[in-house]
């Protein structure tokens, strides 16, 4: 990751070399994929009808179970991918650029922004 004090600080007038160091950047930290994906959406937990039995109901628990976990797992990965790409972004630029960007949640956001 020595590579990152390479990045050229953005300073406005360098955007184009700037956004090919931060893509290759993320590309070789293996993170760049938070670019093309949106955040997990939360799966909606089933609920007990009110005249279901309680085994069905219970089959349907057990069935959204690994459902949820997958959501846990992929949210988590994706918030790490998002956090790391968002830190690398924004130490990246000097401190007058970053101070009048307002923090969005995802890097994609942030960097159409900075785009704009």
């Amino acid at each position: 990751m020595a590579f990152i004090n390479t990045i050229p600080p953005l300073k406005g007038d360098n955007y184009v070399e700037w956004r090919k160091k931060i893509n290759m950047a993320l590309t070789f930290a293996e993170v760049d994929w938070v670019l093309d994906t949106e955040r997990p959406t939360q799966p909606v937990a089933p609920v007990k009808a009110t005249y279901e039995i309680d085994d069905a109901w219970q089959k349907r628990e057990r069935e959204f179970a690994p459902i949820q976990m997958s959501y846990d797992l992929e949210k988590k990965k994706w918030e790490s991918a998002n956090m790391k790409c968002k830190t690398l972004v924004q130490n990246t630029m000097e401190s007058h650029i970053s101070d009048s960007i307002p923090l969005v949640g995802s890097v994609k956001d942030y960097l159409d922004t900075i785009k704009r």
